[in-house]
């Protein structure tokens, strides 16, 4: 019968505590402010990632909207929650080597999104109308991207000394 990873490497704490810490660092980045853009003379506004999703939405702008929100929050919550999957469900060796290696091909984009964010900032300082200035949040959702990538390293690793 087969075990699961996190039976097999019970000494491992460290896969469930980056796991469990990147998931919270993961939510907390959709929410907290990305990005603070100022207007000339009339203030400035703060956005998260998720007020950028409905802002977009609701503004018209569907396919960037719908882009933004699967590759910031969909494509790394998924990512995470398959990484738990494989690391507490008994499998069959080549089923949890299949699926690791379908997130690893996945994961070379986990830093798109961090990227997005960054390119907007750029762009909105070019029309010299508004400033932008990256927020902390997006400090923690780069936090939570690395860290998922470093989990999903773990839990590659030790799948492969079983």
């Amino acid at each position: 019968m087969p075990k699961s990873l996190q039976q097999v490497n019970s000494k491992a704490w460290d896969v469930p505590v980056m796991g469990s810490l990147a998931i919270v660092l993961l939510i907390a980045g959709w929410f907290l402010p990305t990005v603070k853009l100022s207007k000339f003379i009339f203030g400035s506004d703060e956005y998260s990632i998720w007020q950028s999703v409905t802002g977009m939405w609701q503004s018209g702008d569907y396919i960037l909207s719908l882009i933004i929100f699967f590759f910031s929050m969909i494509f790394p919550a998924a990512k995470l929650g398959v990484l738990g999957w494989v690391w507490l469900r008994p499998m069959p060796e080549d089923t949890r080597d299949k699926t690791l290696k379908w997130v690893e091909t996945l994961g070379k984009w986990s830093m798109l999104d961090v990227f997005v964010v960054a390119v907007m900032v750029v762009l909105v300082k070019a029309k010299a109308l508004l400033d932008a200035a990256p927020m902390y949040g997006i400090y923690v959702f780069a936090a939570a991207i690395v860290l998922s990538m470093i989990v999903s390293w773990r839990v590659n690793t030790l799948a492969k000394t079983e």
